[in-house]
């Protein structure tokens, strides 16, 4: 296991104030944070990938056509 040094102070602070909602460590919690990151990361990056832009591009192109807008959405 690698240690690191945080010294971004508002990160500690999450990370504490996490490990005490939870109670759990704040070594814990932070590890946490740092897992859920970059699981995230990975997501939306694969996500990116597989993403074909010219069929995004089409989809929003058609978005509302014949459609009137709801009660209140008008410009």
């Amino acid at each position: 296991m690698t240690a690191l040094h945080i010294t971004d102070t508002a990160t500690v602070r999450k990370a504490e104030a996490i490990a005490k909602m939870r109670g759990i460590p704040a070594e814990q919690a932070l590890s946490e944070m740092v897992s859920a990151t970059y699981e995230a990361q990975t997501y939306f990056a694969d996500r990116a990938r597989r993403g074909d832009p010219e069929k995004a591009l089409a989809i929003l192109a058609r978005l509302g056509v014949g459609n009137e807008p709801d009660d209140g959405g008008e410009l």
